[in-house]
């Protein structure tokens, strides 16, 4: 005989009755929960450790640098260290002299844009490249130089063995290369006292297209500058600006003839201060140049 309750579950096989859980074992959860925290514990002791040798490694490698970098090989330490690439006219010599390293020094305590700054202050220089390179320990300075274009006068009548270029760099002649005394400029310049001729670059570049060859730029008074040329002397005033320089340059090429409006003997000079009215000035007074209509061939 079957009970109601079980003839009630035969007949219904697919009830919707929940099925009773079993027992939680609450014994095994403390141990599990126990040994999860063991593990992450022990998870962080590693993550310790291993940070603390990456710390470790990271200071070796430091300190491994900065041993190497303190040794003799890692420094410049002679003036040959220093490569000069570019120079055409200056000699390596004294580009390196120009630079004042003081030897040894750690290539790392070289600062490229400071010795390139300093490079040009002390040079007149444009164009200044430095770079440092490690194998082996040593500059590359890359430079444009310029040849000299003038020889700057001793005194009256004795020029000196100083040259200059066309951007104002005085320089001995042993400091050019052997190109140089080859083919010596035969411009001449007498500069202030203080040794530096106001616009030097200004007015070598207007000097330099005269048609009148120029022998001695004379620039002692800046304010009373004067030429002496191949027809003469001629007085230019205080340098002004290209235009009037120019202006200046182009007449003294029209009145190429100018020592012809008196005798030589009591001419003083030609005054080209202000180049539409030239005077001839001479040595007892001046006379006015009237200006020629057309350009002597």
């Amino acid at each position: 005989m079957v009970g109601f309750p079980d003839a009630l579950r035969a007949a219904t096989p697919n009830s919707q009755f929940p099925t009773p859980s079993p027992p939680v074992d609450r014994t095994v959860s403390r141990e599990h929960l126990k040994q999860r925290r063991r593990q992450l514990q022990q998870q962080r002791r590693v993550r310790v450790i291993k940070s603390l040798w990456r710390l470790i490694c990271m200071g070796g490698i430091f300190a491994g640098i900065a041993w190497a970098i303190d040794r003799p090989d890692w420094t410049i330490s002679k003036p040959e260290q220093i490569q000069i690439e570019g120079n055409q006219y200056i000699t390596d010599a004294t580009v390196r002299s120009m630079l004042a390293i003081p030897y040894p020094k750690p290539i790392v305590e070289l600062a490229p844009t400071q010795l390139a700054a300093q490079l040009k202050q002390r040079s007149s220089m444009t164009t200044v490249n430095i770079d440092r390179r490690v194998f082996p320990p040593r500059l590359v300075v890359q430079i444009q130089d310029f040849p000299p274009v003038a020889r700057i006068m001793q005194n009256e009548t004795t020029a000196s063995q100083i040259f200059i270029d066309e951007r104002g760099l005085q320089l001995p002649l042993a400091s050019y290369r052997s190109i140089v005394w080859q083919s010596l400029p035969t411009l001449q310049l007498r500069p202030p006292s203080q040794g530096l001729c106001p616009q030097w670059p200004q007015l070598y570049r207007a000097v330099q297209t005269s048609a009148v060859a120029i022998g001695i730029v004379d620039c002692r008074n800046p304010q009373n500058l004067m030429l002496q040329t191949e027809v003469g002397k001629v007085r230019l005033g205080a340098i002004g600006n290209n235009l009037l320089l120019d202006r200046q340059i182009q007449e003294l090429d029209r009145l190429r003839d100018w020592s012809k409006s008196a005798k030589p003997e009591t001419i003083d000079y030609l005054d080209l201060e202000n180049p539409d009215s030239p005077r001839l000035q001479l040595k007892s007074d001046s006379t006015t140049i009237p200006k020629p209509t057309t350009t002597p061939n």
